[in-house]
């Protein structure tokens, strides 16, 4: 068996520029997902007042395409050979598609409220496809490109910074923007409309931008690690192999919850902003209350990454878990405290960094262990499925919201705004920011507790997964 250093050396090796331009991948991916996040249910629920009932509806729907639409990409392109690679042949060709999307997403009809609520249905599905199209294959990639955990947890910090980028210019660029987010006396829908049409348009052209320098700089294949298409597992076996994958299926559930918890966080907080600490519709402290989050969160990278390192990607994830809890606490007694607001989220960008630092790291892990038991590699395979139930995290962010807001009045506040009593609101508001996401989080710790691949077993892997390497199981395609 060759020692480390000879058996990193014998593999293609990405150049710094290759790994730091890896990360517009990442900020591509997280600019345009969260910008459909917090502006999608606002947009249609708040400006084009569609019905919540009917939103349910729509997203079980959608729910169902994601179910048949995931699962399948990721094996289609583990089996995919072009001259221009195979995750960079399916990136390249979903790139301008997810730009136009991501403007559609706003130029809804207001006029026919059937024509309304079809075109949400299918614009959100096309949406659907052509991002899990390109966020499919940039995740896939990270495993591929960087083989060990060395390299990861370095390639995971440039990775990680450009993400809070994109999650930054997806979250508070149509703050900037669009000013007031939902219509009011002095701002009618329309006009609210425009402004989201303008957002949309500037998430196009930023990622067309983004996504070419991804595609022409930050990506790279390695010919002698894949596996010849005939030799590859048909897509239903390999989807069979990987749903009987225990490891992998504990952890996709904990990180199925750990979107959740941020989606949710992300989705809700300006509204809790203007209606519990006080903030009104004021867009620089509501655009502060963001930044506080994310760039507190960039700045504990290279404390998860020294965490991580001494102890286990599995036991830092549980601190950073635990953290996080800690941080929310507050959030309950802060009433009209826009000051104590911004402390409170900086003070919870440790637990979000957690949160975003080690789950890549991880599911690499547990594709290397697959490549042990069955000597090829199947990124493809694991991230669909991965995406697949990322998706239903969504769903559940949006059925929640709808629930709890609907049985804390969110329908006659929007009615009546200055007749209504807010303190049921309040009420609500607290509870998804507070309640909600430490529910959430007791289950992405319980998941993590009996997460089996750490330790000594996870050691053993790594030194397996070097000698296969190094006597190059998976032929030259």
């Amino acid at each position: 068996m060759t020692d480390t250093a000879t058996s990193e050396k014998s593999l293609v090796e990405p150049t710094k520029r290759e790994t730091l331009a890896f990360g517009f991948g990442a900020l591509t991916d997280q600019m345009s997902h969260q910008a459909f996040q917090s502006l999608t249910f606002m947009f249609y629920w708040a400006v084009i007042r569609v019905e919540v009932p009917i939103l349910a509806i729509s997203f079980i729907i959608f729910a169902v395409w994601d179910s048949l639409n995931d699962p399948l990409l990721g094996p289609i392109s583990d089996r995919t050979r072009t001259r221009w690679g195979r995750r960079k042949f399916w990136i390249l060709v979903s790139i301008v598609p997810l730009a136009i999307v991501n403007l559609l997403l706003f130029t809804a009809p207001m006029d026919d409220p059937i024509i309304t609520i079809i075109y949400f249905m299918v614009i959100i599905i096309v949406y659907d496809l052509f991002y899990t199209i390109f966020s499919m294959n940039q995740l896939a990639l990270f495993p591929e490109m960087f083989k060990t955990e060395r390299k990861r947890s370095q390639a995971n910090m440039f990775k990680n910074v450009l993400t809070i980028i994109g999650l930054l210019l997806g979250a508070v660029l149509p703050t900037i923007i669009i000013k007031p987010m939902v219509p009011d006396i002095s701002n009618p829908p329309a006009a609210v409309a425009a402004q989201y049409i303008l957002t949309g348009g500037i998430l196009a052209i930023l990622v067309v931008v983004f996504g070419f320098l991804f595609y022409r700089y930050g990506m790279k294949e390695d010919p002698t690690q894949l596996t010849k298409p005939q030799e590859m597992l048909s897509i239903k076996a390999s989807l069979k192999q990987t749903l009987k994958n225990r490891t992998f299926l504990i952890f996709i559930v904990a990180n199925l919850l750990t979107w959740f918890v941020f989606k949710l966080l992300t989705t809700v907080i300006i509204l809790y902003g203007i209606n519990v600490l006080g903030m009104g519709k004021d867009s620089f402290l509501l655009t502060a209350l963001l930044l506080c989050a994310f760039l507190s969160a960039a700045a504990f990278f290279p404390v998860q990454r020294k965490i991580g390192t001494k102890i286990g990607m599995r036991n830092g994830f549980m601190v950073s878990g635990v953290e996080w809890i800690v941080s929310l606490i507050p959030f309950w007694f802060i009433d009209n405290n826009p000051i104590a607001g911004l402390v409170c989220m900086v003070l919870m960008g440790f637990g979000l960094s957690g949160a975003m630092y080690y789950v890549d790291i991880i599911i690499a892990s547990v594709i290397d262990e697959d490549e042990v038991k069955n000597g090829c590699r199947r990124e493809g395979a694991f991230y669909g499925v991965n995406a697949l139930i990322n998706r239903y995290s969504t769903i559940l962010v949006f059925v929640i919201i709808a629930v709890v807001l609907t049985g804390y009045g969110w329908a006659e506040f929007l009615i009546d705004p200055k007749g209504f009593q807010m303190e049921g609101l309040i009420q609500g508001l607290k509870i998804l920011v507070v309640v909600c996401p430490i529910i959430g989080i007791c289950g992405i710790l319980v998941l993590l507790k009996v997460f089996p691949l750490h330790g000594e077993r996870w050691q053993k892997v790594q030194e397996q997964l070097k000698a296969i390497r190094d006597r190059k199981t998976c032929q030259t395609p």
